[in-house]
């Protein structure tokens, strides 16, 4: 990944050590924001009832379940998991969320509320932004990049380090292939030089595959998530050469050792966030694979993780 930055002084020298990558999940209201986290996560990181409410943005970093809320003036107020959703959404800038799930090794993970969500405030969650690193920003496939999200894009894309994908969710709900090569034609075109990579995706397929490798490249995960293992091992930004991640207090050892990459993998299941499914797991076949590419990472010549 990023190469420590060395900063020499008259008697020393000091190591800042670099942080993982900052990756927020953005798009409209019911965009499938959610449901790519629990995919992404390996299980549902709050309670279903809780992700069915308003909440501010959630920052989800490795570490033994708990929460805080970090009010706007940065004071914190430890939370009870099931209970976020009696957090003021007003008052609170984000709510941080510990969980241990193997993708918060690589990276954090920033869950952003929708933006046409009338109940929140637009330029409260814009605060957070310049926090960010990569984007995954979520459009659903039967309304794809509506006006309202292109509008603010150009408030955001500045802002990010140019690592951003634009994931088309639910395309199972389009009527047959032609519909869905007509929409990616025109989303493609409208969004030409704003994103990296525009990729169409079931997450419901994706999570009911299971071991079926067939299913789940048919589902379109297979090429998003391996772009985004990519992108997160190798971020373009050095931005992300600052202090050692911070280990909350909970954290058990070899948690506090997650920011090292190389002993990582996704692993995926979940459930959409306007749909019902069920919750598979890791997904063997597919956690093995990425672990065996980090790993082979670390025999190339030159490779820097």
């Amino acid at each position: 990944m990023t190469k420590e930055t060395t900063l020499d002084t008259a008697d020393t020298s000091l190591r800042v050590a670099p942080r993982k990558p900052r990756l927020a999940l953005m798009g409209e209201f019911s965009a499938g924001k959610s449901t790519l986290s629990k995919l992404l996560l390996g299980g549902a990181p709050m309670p279903v009832r809780v992700t069915a409410t308003r909440l501010p943005p959630v920052w989800l970093s490795k570490g033994a379940d708990s929460a805080v809320a970090v009010r706007h003036d940065g004071t914190e107020t430890p939370c009870d998991i099931a209970a976020l959703d009696e957090v003021s959404v007003e008052d609170t800038r984000y709510i941080r969320l510990y969980n241990p799930s193997e993708t918060l090794d690589i990276c954090d993970l920033i869950d952003m509320p929708g933006i046409s969500d009338p109940n929140l405030s637009t330029e409260a969650m814009l605060s957070l932004v310049d926090d960010i690193d990569c984007v995954v920003w979520c459009t659903p496939a039967t309304q794809a990049w509506r006006q309202s999200e292109a509008a603010m894009w150009e408030r955001i894309k500045d802002r990010t380090n140019g690592d951003t994908i634009l994931l088309v969710t639910q395309a199972d709900k389009l009527r047959n292939d032609r519909d869905t090569a007509r929409m990616l034609a025109r989303v493609r075109k409208e969004t030409e030089g704003l994103f990296k990579a525009v990729y169409p995706i079931s997450i419901l397929k994706a999570l009911d595959s299971g071991d079926d490798e067939a299913k789940w490249q048919a589902s379109g995960a297979a090429e998003f998530v391996d772009h985004l293992v990519e992108m997160l091992l190798n971020p373009s930004s050095s931005a992300t050469q600052q202090a050692p991640h911070y280990t909350p207090p909970n954290a058990s050892s070899d948690m506090a050792r997650s920011d090292d990459a190389d002993e990582t993998s996704l692993a995926l299941a979940g459930s959409d966030d306007d749909e019902t499914a069920s919750d598979p797991g890791i997904v063997p076949k597919r956690v093995r694979r990425v672990r065996t590419e980090l790993r082979g990472r670390r025999t190339r010549p030159g490779a820097d993780l």
